[in-house]
C-alpha cells in the first residue's frame, strides 16, 4: 500500500478540435486566438507563435479525433499508456471532461450522460456534507471531486493501477484529486487495502469498480464483509453495478449484488436506477 498524491503541472493538453481551431487561425494569418490548453477547463487568448506546435503538427493532431495530446516541455505525446493493459484518455466533446478507456472498454457510462454528470449522481446517492468517505477505484477522480463538491470532511480513495493515476495527472479535469488536502489517494489492491483499515472508520463507502470485472473479488461476499466492517453503524454503501450481461443473457447483476450484501448484514438494499447502482445500510 502506498500513497500517491503527486500532481503533474505545467503541461498543455489539447484535443483535435482545439488543434483545428489553432490550425485554422494560423492559416488565416492571425497572430493570436482564444484557445483552451487544458481541455476546456479554462480559455484564454494565446499567441500562436508561443505554441510549441508548427502548422504540420497541428494538422496531424487535428486529423486524429480519437486522441488527446499533451506537451510536457520535452515533446508532444498521446495521453495513452501501454502496460499489462492499454489505457487511454478519449475526448467526449468540446469543453467536456475526457473519459478513460482500458483495453477498448469505456470506464464511464456515456449513453445520455457524460463522466462528470455520472460522477455527480453517484455522489448524490450516498454523500452529504461533513461525512468521512471511502472510495473504491479512483479512476480519473471524477467521483472523488463530486464528493468534495458535496462538502465531505475527508475522502480516502483507492486505485490499483498506476497507469490510471498517471493519466489522471495529465488530465486537467482531475487536478483537484491531487491538490485538495481532504483527499488521500492510496495506491494498491482494494481487496488487500481495505483489510488494513480500522473498523467503523467511514460514514459512507462509494464502491465504483470497473465495468468489466463483474466476476472479480470486488463483487465477492468476502469483500462486502470487509466494506461493512469499515463502515460505522448507520453508514451507507453505494455500489455501482451497471448492467453487464443484461442485454443478451437476462442476467440481473444488481439483484445478485443485493442478495450478497444482505448475506453479510447490510439492510435497506435498493436499486438506484439513475446510476445503475445499489444502495445499502450498515446497521
Amino acid at each position: 500500500m502506498s500513497t500517491d498524491n503527486e500532481l503533474q503541472t505545467g503541461m498543455l493538453v489539447i484535443d483535435s478540435e482545439t488543434a483545428r481551431e489553432a490550425l485554422d487561425a494560423a492559416l488565416r494569418g492571425e497572430k493570436d486566438t482564444v484557445l483552451s490548453l487544458d481541455l476546456g477547463v479554462t480559455e484564454s487568448r494565446v499567441s500562436l507563435d508561443n505554441l510549441p506546435w508548427d502548422v504540420e503538427s497541428l494538422r496531424k493532431m487535428a486529423d486524429d479525433p480519437g486522441n488527446i495530446f499533451f506537451w510536457d516541455g520535452s515533446g508532444t505525446f498521446k495521453a495513452a499508456i501501454r502496460g499489462d493493459h492499454f489505457y487511454k484518455l478519449i475526448p467526449t466533446g468540446k469543453g467536456k471532461a475526457p473519459a478513460l478507456l482500458i483495453d477498448g472498454v469505456l470506464m464511464h457510462p456515456m449513453k445520455d450522460t457524460d463522466p462528470l454528470t455520472d460522477a455527480a449522481l453517484k455522489a448524490e446517492a450516498c454523500v452529504r456534507a461533513g461525512l468521512v468517505v471511502l472510495e473504491i477505484c479512483t479512476g480519473l477522480g471524477y467521483s472523488t471531486i463530486a464528493c468534495l463538491d458535496r462538502g465531505v470532511k475527508s475522502i480516502v480513495t483507492i486505485e490499483r493501477q498506476q497507469e490510471v493515476l498517471n493519466l489522471a495527472r495529465i488530465n486537467p479535469w482531475s487536478e483537484r484529486l491531487f491538490s485538495n488536502p481532504r483527499v488521500s489517494i492510496v495506491k494498491g489492491d482494494a481487496v488487500e487495502v481495505v483489510k488494513e483499515l480500522p473498523k467503523e472508520t467511514f460514514d459512507t463507502v462509494l464502491h465504483d469498480p470497473p465495468r468489466f470485472t463483474a466476476d472479480s473479488e470486488l463483487y465477492s461476499i468476502e469483500f462486502y464483509s470487509q466494506l461493512r466492517r469499515v463502515l460505522r453503524p448507520g453508514g451507507t454503501l453505494f455500489h455501482y453495478v451497471g448492467s453487464p450481461g443484461s442485454r443478451y443473457r437476462g442476467r440481473d447483476m444488481q439483484k445478485g449484488v443485493m442478495v450478497r450484501l444482505r448475506e453479510v448484514g447490510f439492510t435497506n438494499t435498493q436499486r438506484v436506477s439513475s446510476v445503475k447502482g445499489v444502495l445499502a445500510t450498515r446497521l
